[in-house]
């Protein structure tokens, strides 16, 4: 009975207001009351539905950030590279533009963790043998050489950086053509330039380039800057001091380079190791 009497008396309310609106200030006066309540009761599922735009939104641009951050640095890479071809045909060297030109592939790693040892200058990468690293790898960090794979696993690899006292490459000055090696000293961003000859022509602010010399290492990218010259009378050499154009400290990813030549120049570098260990 309640139940039909509810019935008629909302029948008859809707045929009221439909035919002379004569219930609109009531329903607009509920629809002020009543206007908190439905916020309140839609809050949670509009908070959930924007938490998960949020979401998914912020997954969306950090996976899109790599991916840019990944092209940014291997694009810097070949610049660099590009840049040094025409470096080379600017210094007119026609024994390098009649060698066959190395091409190259590279790939993006990431620095897991940075060796404790106090007296290695090393690192481990999330890449391995799986992804066909090779022991003597060389590796940039933006368009610079950051130093070459030490030791493989099959899912990680331990990097040996330029700075390590067991590392060295050769590297010319790009002001004079001089020639030389870059040793590590052991030191966080630090080299030190040997078999520079004390009447040779060296300043404060020089920039070491890769020579090419051995093929190992690429020829053109940049290593390090000159911080300091000392001689003292007497000594056939000088001793340079160079500040790596990497910062180690802050470098969290780098690029691996496979080289079209990397096998052939892997064996003869063997050779000439055993060659050496011979007696």
């Amino acid at each position: 009975m309640k139940f039909l009497i509810a019935a008629m008396l909302s029948v008859t309310m809707v045929l009221m207001d439909y035919r002379d609106s004569s219930l609109s200030p009531i329903r607009t006066s509920l629809n002020i009351v009543l206007h908190p309540l439905q916020l309140a009761v839609d809050a949670p599922f509009q908070a959930s539905r924007e938490m998960r735009e949020f979401f998914v939104n912020h997954a969306t641009m950090k996976s899109e950030n790599a991916k840019l951050q990944e092209l940014v640095n291997i694009y810097a890479a070949r610049d660099q590279k590009y840049h040094s071809i025409a470096q080379e045909n600017i210094r007119f060297r026609k024994e390098l533009n009649a060698t066959q030109s190395v091409k190259e592939r590279f790939m993006l790693a990431e620095i897991l963790s940075v060796s404790r040892d106090p007296y290695r200058q090393t690192v481990r990468i999330d890449k391995g043998s799986k992804d066909g690293l090779y022991r003597g790898q060389v590796l940039l960090a933006g368009n610079s050489i950051y130093g070459q794979v030490f030791r493989v696993e099959p899912n990680s690899a331990v990097i040996l950086q330029l700075t390590d006292t067991k590392h060295a490459i050769p590297v010319r000055n790009n002001r004079t053509g001089l020639g030389a090696i870059a040793v590590g000293s052991g030191r966080t961003n630090e080299l030190e330039i040997k078999n520079v000859e004390a009447n040779v022509d060296i300043r404060t602010g020089d920039t070491f380039f890769s020579s090419g010399l051995g093929q190992l290492f690429p020829a053109d990218f940049p290593v390090a800057m000159v911080a300091s010259v000392a001689y003292n009378p007497g000594d056939s050499f000088m001793r340079v001091k160079a500040r790596t154009l990497v910062d180690f400290s802050k470098s969290r990813e780098v690029i691996l380079i496979w080289r079209s030549n990397h096998i052939s120049v892997l064996r003869a570098s063997d050779a000439e190791a055993e060659a050496a260990e011979k007696p």
